[in-house]
């Protein structure tokens, strides 16, 4: 059943349920739907919406002055995310999370903190969240009362009602941060700078990638996984052509000859047999496979299936690619990986398995979130095959390790000498050195 929409204080003034659908139905008719989506827009998509709301106040018949509060209102009320939508807009936050009317909380450069934003009620919350489900084309409803979805422009939203909890909203907006390996870059900030690599590391970093090293690149929820992978397909070679493999787009890499493939979920699929259809990651790095792939960024391993097919692929020719998992060491990578292969690769033996996985990749960057909100590679380690007991022969490269201030700094084990491997592929390149 529709619901009126609620009335909305602007300059002190109440603006009735009428003319805000009154302004509804006209901004629908003069503005493309593009731009009265409140995700993603540019700001001449914001200012060309603001001089059509003003337009339509400024018609006599609402004997309503056109203030710029007014604007920004009715803007929030009527095609944006209400109290919300400045959170939304301010480019410092990365997740909203809505507990309730009153309680609206906010991941702030990597830290969690609340915030004064209260809406009317729990009705109010679950407009609000009805009508994000349906700029996603998706319902939420009793009948269908969670609805986890991807915005235009990345941004992913999970929505939850009664009778199930809630009502409940979280918006993890689309994470647009590129940062540099190392200071001087095209983004203007790097890891060095920000504290979150030695200049050491990453300078070994480039080489690596140089080298065409696989990276498996681990960390928990936050850590900064997705903005990794990024800076290192920076400095891949621009005549290669990259392949990216997600189960949710997020590494919009800018490298000029790559395709981008996405999975295929039940929910995106409008009709017909929605399990005979669905397309998961490791049916896509299969098929990436057949796109003449130099190099392959597969987002995330999660299941079995796509730790086998990002196995096999990364195993054969496809050296410079990179994955990530969730794990909080450099073991628990390999682990994870293991475990997840062995359920899909279970006529091999444990030792074959290892093995195998030594084989495909060739270095391991664990990253972690510290409580400042700083991200930081915690962990840098070679992988050179397996030892004689079985075990992975893991060496630690650098180490983080935080003094009584906070502020990380790094130590390195043990000066490292590359696997044959890698150095027939640096040789293979113009730099032949390692210092």
């Amino acid at each position: 059943m529709s619901r009126e929409p609620v009335p909305i204080m602007a300059a002190g003034s109440a603006i009735s349920a009428a003319t805000i659908g009154r302004v509804r139905q006209q901004l629908v008719a003069r503005v493309p739907a593009e731009i009265l989506n409140p995700f993603g827009r540019t700001a001449d998509d914001e200012q060309a919406l603001r001089d059509a709301i003003k337009a339509i106040l400024d018609d006599p018949e609402l004997e309503l002055s056109s203030t710029p509060a007014l604007v920004a209102a009715v803007e929030a009320a009527v095609v944006g995310l209400g109290a919300l939508q400045p959170l939304v807009a301010d480019p410092d936050i990365s997740d909203i999370l809505v507990n309730g009317p009153d309680a609206v909380f906010v991941e702030r450069r990597g830290r969690l903190e609340s915030t004064d934003v209260r809406l009317g009620s729990s009705r109010e919350l679950i407009e609000l969240s009805e009508r994000i489900a349906a700029l996603a084309g998706r319902e939420l409803s009793v009948a269908h009362p969670i609805v986890d979805a991807r915005m235009a422009d990345g941004s992913r939203v999970n929505a939850v009602i009664p009778p199930v909890g809630g009502p409940y909203l979280s918006i993890r907006k689309f994470n647009r941060l590129r940062l540099d390996l190392l200071p001087g870059g095209r983004h203007g900030r790097d890891w060095v700078t920000e504290g979150g690599l030695s200049i050491e590391m990453a300078e070994l970093l480039a080489k690596l990638v140089g080298a065409r090293a696989n990276f498996l690149v681990a960390g928990e929820t936050g850590a900064g996984k997705t903005t990794f992978v990024r800076s290192l397909t920076d400095h891949f070679d621009p005549n290669e052509r990259v392949g990216v493999v997600e189960d949710t787009a997020e590494l919009d890499l800018d490298n000029p000859n790559r395709f981008n493939l996405e999975t295929l979920h039940h929910h995106d699929i409008a009709a017909g047999d929605a399990e005979n259809r669905l397309l998961d990651v490791g049916d896509l790095v299969a098929n990436a496979l057949r796109m003449r792939p130099d190099r392959l960024v597969v987002g995330e391993v999660r299941l079995p299936k796509e730790a086998f097919y990002t196995l096999q692929a990364l195993h054969t020719g496809h050296d410079g690619s990179a994955t990530t998992v969730h794990a909080s060491s450099a073991e628990d990578a390999l682990f994870r990986i293991e475990l997840l292969a062995r359920q899909s690769m279970h006529d091999l033996s444990l030792a074959d398995l290892r093995a195998y996985i030594a084989r495909v990749f060739d270095v391991v960057v664990v990253l972690r979130r510290q409580r400042s909100g700083l991200r930081i590679v915690r962990q840098l380690a070679a992988l050179d095959g397996v030892k004689r007991d079985g075990e992975y022969a893991l060496t630690e490269l650098f180490e983080a390790r935080l003094g009584a201030d906070s502020a990380p700094s790094w130590i390195r084990h043990e000066t490292w000498k590359p696997s044959a491997r890698l150095t027939a592929r640096l040789e293979a390149g113009e730099d032949a050195t390692w210092s």
